[in-house]
């Protein structure tokens, strides 16, 4: 200590520098918690160049779980509207301070998305209190930090401040979502560590697609669902459709029974057991012994083995094929879940537990994908 010469100074190593290199220390970082590090530079509101002093380590850290708008690089260059003032909220709040981190993932620059925590509070929510950040839906969700994200940008929304100032409760209601007064010129917002600006033009989340629909079977080996889509039109034709079919059925005329194999995804007319009516199926397999079929009844997505004294030909294809009305049954499967299919007796079970919770209900679906078939994810 008595020495002339200066200490030497503590040489950091730059884990941000490639993705490579990131990658191989964030899945180190990722095991532990609460890191404790220090700010060495605010490069934007939710950007920051971090040291870990236990770990020799520098690296460029971004929060998750938010947008922040960009603020100006340049004296010249104009940010976006809240950009600067989140800028300047983060220097003041973290600059040279000591923070703790926890790190989730990295982004393709080599930066490590996570928490930030100053003074124990996670600097997100601080950020979202003010209004100078919004919730970033999916990348929130992913987080165990999700519910506190929500609450404070609530909580920004109520107060009007920041990009929330001319924030309408009203609008939000009909509309089923609402826009931050900055948003129609935030297109390269900093989302995650990555800038999102040349893919999107709009830092609005997606709106929600809901549907009133109503379970009619549940695969009791997958517990994939079928559902029929509820709304007056709908309801109305399948109604008058079989109405009529069942009628036409009943005829004496129309009683002429299968004799022989009927064709694999024909559509026809086969009697349900249950009620012994007569509903539009489709052969899926046929048993040239037993003289029996597998059918699935379209409408409804249930599948028996009828027997072929009790399938007819459909009828009048213009009157009751798929061309006057569409297979009302379509293809869903709860978004999420992955059931325990190699464990029959918890399979039992959670099939159990839908049927009796949703099937033949009518409920409201909230449509996460469709495929370009009629299937979807709920």
């Amino acid at each position: 200590m008595w020495s002339p010469k200066p200490p030497a100074a503590k040489t950091y190593q730059d884990y941000s520098e490639s993705l490579q290199k990131a990658k191989i220390q964030s899945s180190v970082l990722q095991r532990q918690k609460k890191i404790p590090a220090v700010v060495d530079y605010v490069k934007s509101g939710s950007r920051f160049t971090v040291l870990i002093p236990r770990e020799n380590a520098k690296l460029t850290f971004v929060l998750s779980g938010i947008r922040v708008p960009r603020s100006a690089r340049n004296p010249g260059e104009k940010g976006d509207p809240f950009g600067q003032e989140a800028h300047d909220f983060a220097n003041r709040r973290c600059m040279q301070r000591d923070v703790e981190i926890d790190v989730e993932n990295t982004d393709k620059q080599g930066g490590f998305i996570g928490v930030l925590y100053i003074n124990r509070e996670n600097f997100a929510k601080l950020l979202l209190e003010e209004g100078y950040a919004t919730v970033h839906t999916y990348s929130a969700e992913q987080s165990d930090h999700a519910n506190e994200l929500f609450a404070a940008e609530q909580k920004a929304k109520d107060a009007q401040k920041g990009v929330w100032k001319d924030y309408d409760p009203a609008a939000e209601e009909g509309d089923g979502e609402a826009l931050p007064a900055a948003n129609e010129t935030t297109t390269s917002s900093t989302t995650n560590g990555t800038t999102n600006g040349s893919s999107s033009t709009s830092s609005a989340p997606a709106k929600k697609d809901y549907r009133d629909v109503i379970i009619t079977h549940i695969d009791p080996s997958t517990c994939a669902l079928k559902l029929q889509h509820v709304s007056p039109t709908a309801s109305k034709a399948l109604d008058n459709l079989m109405s009529a079919f069942r009628t036409f059925h009943v005829s004496p005329s129309s009683s002429s029974a299968t004799t022989s194999a009927p064709k694999t995804g024909e559509i026809v007319a086969a009697k349900f057991s249950e009620d012994n009516e007569w509903y539009r199926a489709r052969i899926r397999r046929n048993d040239r012994d037993a003289k029996t079929s597998e059918v699935v009844f379209i409408d409804y997505g249930n599948s028996e083995h009828v027997a072929w004294k009790d399938i007819r030909p459909l009828g009048p294809q213009d009157r009751f094929g798929t061309g006057k009305l569409k297979a009302q049954a379509v293809d869903a499967m709860l978004s999420f879940c992955q059931f325990p299919t190699v464990k029959p007796e918890y399979m039992a079970e959670a099939e159990g537990f839908l049927r009796t919770t949703v099937e033949g209900k009518q409920v409201v679906a909230s449509v996460d994908f469709m495929e370009k078939s009629t299937s979807g994810n709920a």
